[in-house]
């Protein structure tokens, strides 16, 4: 065989390789950029135990069993149903159960499943270890089978690992079920900030000062929080490290210190002083400590946001009257008014794709989330909530969704929707009074 024989051969076969291994993570189930998404039909069974292999100790007590095993159920059926892309199949309609093992296909379509998610966990020490597996029963193959091993104390988390990863295999889209939010609440009978999943659970107190805590932010690599803090009698900006838990002032100077923003690339921050005059927007630079003036006149320009490629800044300004949303070209030094409409136009929060701006407009004495082109200030805007009072809109990371603080009867509570306005969710369960949510960036 001669060479030019031996080099077709394998470009072939490389070729057909090459077509097998994209061909079969190609697939896309579920078809986000369409105009109607079409919900897929999808079974959960309950997570089995299954004893390991080894059994260095006893098998963990029954009630130990039942609650991971709701745990892990609960969360990923969260996960998937707070997608609003999946119809569930009722378990009264499943033709085989848990304890089965291998799939019959044929019973899962007749089931109404075009997929089908199967678990089975094991506890060894204080190790809870997954395995999960999706199946398409409509083409009756296997598309994920993977491991995942955590602590004991928190499944939930467990789970949203792997709902990420069943959503991305039947979307090619990454999850956001493994984010953070960050959020204001006076339950300590102080405002402080507080984390928690993205679904409202686990919360815990980040803050722990006994005053007054304000508009957390996050930076690019979601391992820092800046926010606003009047610990020391008048508002200065901090960064918390949640890696460390090292708390440092980064702007104190005389006057306001706010509303600080991290530019994408996580050097600079942009932020409002008013140490000369009135409260201005400044670019602070993280290494060398200096302070740029981006804006120069008698207004109030405050809640600054930044472009996902860094090249403009969106802002609240009170420069024409009313306060009004405004636009920054970082390189010229332009800027232009993007809102005309509302007595009270605040919070601009940029999309991650850079094609739109969301923002809070006050019509009457209440306020709502509303959405427009990033790129036209002539652009009609969309209303997207309605009745209540809606405030302090911030993205998730792929685009798809709205977190924002919702008063009713007086109680302010964290709420999520959809993009374009449907998919109202209540995920905080508290006291109330939580305000100023920000959804945090993918985390590793």
């Amino acid at each position: 065989m001669n060479i030019k024989s031996i080099f077709k051969i394998f470009f072939v076969n490389a070729f057909l390789i090459f077509i097998f291994f994209n061909s079969a993570h190609a697939k896309v189930y579920i078809e986000l950029s369409a105009p109607t998404v079409k919900r897929l039909p999808i079974a959960i069974q309950e997570f089995r135990y299954g004893a390991p292999m080894a059994m260095p100790a006893p098998s963990p007590a029954l009630e130990t069993q039942k609650t991971i095993k709701t745990e892990l159920y609960d969360a990923l059926a969260g996960d998937l149903s707070f997608s609003k892309l999946f119809t569930f199949i009722k378990k009264e309609a499943f033709l085989e159960d848990a304890s089965e093992k291998g799939v019959n296909f044929a019973n899962w379509r007749a089931s109404g499943a075009d997929a089908l998610i199967k678990g089975e966990f094991t506890i060894e020490g204080d190790r809870l270890i997954v395995d999960v597996r999706l199946y398409d029963c409509v083409n009756e193959r296997e598309i994920l089978a993977k491991r995942y091993v955590g602590g004991l104390t928190n499944p939930r988390r467990l789970a949203h690992y792997f709902a990420d990863q069943i959503y991305e295999e039947l979307t090619g889209k990454k999850g956001i079920f493994t984010t953070k939010i960050l959020f204001v609440s006076p339950k300590s009978g102080f405002k402080e900030i507080y984390i928690s999943d993205y679904d409202g659970r686990n919360t815990r107190q980040i803050t722990r000062n006994k005053s007054i805590n304000l508009t957390p932010q996050w930076s690019p690599d979601g391992k820092k929080i800046l926010y606003t803090s009047y610990k020391k009698g008048w508002p200065c900006l901090y960064l918390f490290d949640l890696q460390t838990g090292l708390d440092l002032a980064v702007s104190d100077k005389p006057g306001i210190n706010m509303g600080g923003r991290f530019s994408p690339d996580g050097k600079s921050l942009a932020l409002t002083l008013s140490a000369e005059k009135s409260p201005e927007l400044f670019l602070l630079n993280l290494a060398s400590k200096e302070y740029k003036k981006l804006t120069d006149n008698y207004a109030v320009d405050v809640s600054p946001t930044w472009s996902p490629d860094g090249k403009r800044i969106a802002y609240m300004s009170d420069t024409s009257g009313n306060p009004h949303i405004f636009m920054l070209e970082l390189v010229s030094g332009n800027t232009k008014r993007m809102t005309f409409d509302g007595k009270y136009n605040a919070s601009p929060a940029w999309s991650p794709d850079g094609k739109r701006i969301t923002y809070a407009r006050m019509e009457g004495n209440e306020f709502n989330i509303w959405i427009k082109s990033a790129d036209s200030p002539s652009a009609e805007a969309q209303q997207l909530t309605f009745e209540a009072d809606n405030r302090t809109p911030s993205w998730s990371p792929d685009g798809r969704y709205i977190l924002f603080n919702r008063t009713t009867g007086g109680v302010s509570s964290l709420y999520m929707m959809l993009s374009d306005g449907t998919g109202l969710t209540k995920i905080t369960t508290g006291a109330g009074m939580e305000t100023s949510p920000v959804w945090s960036p993918y985390l590793q």
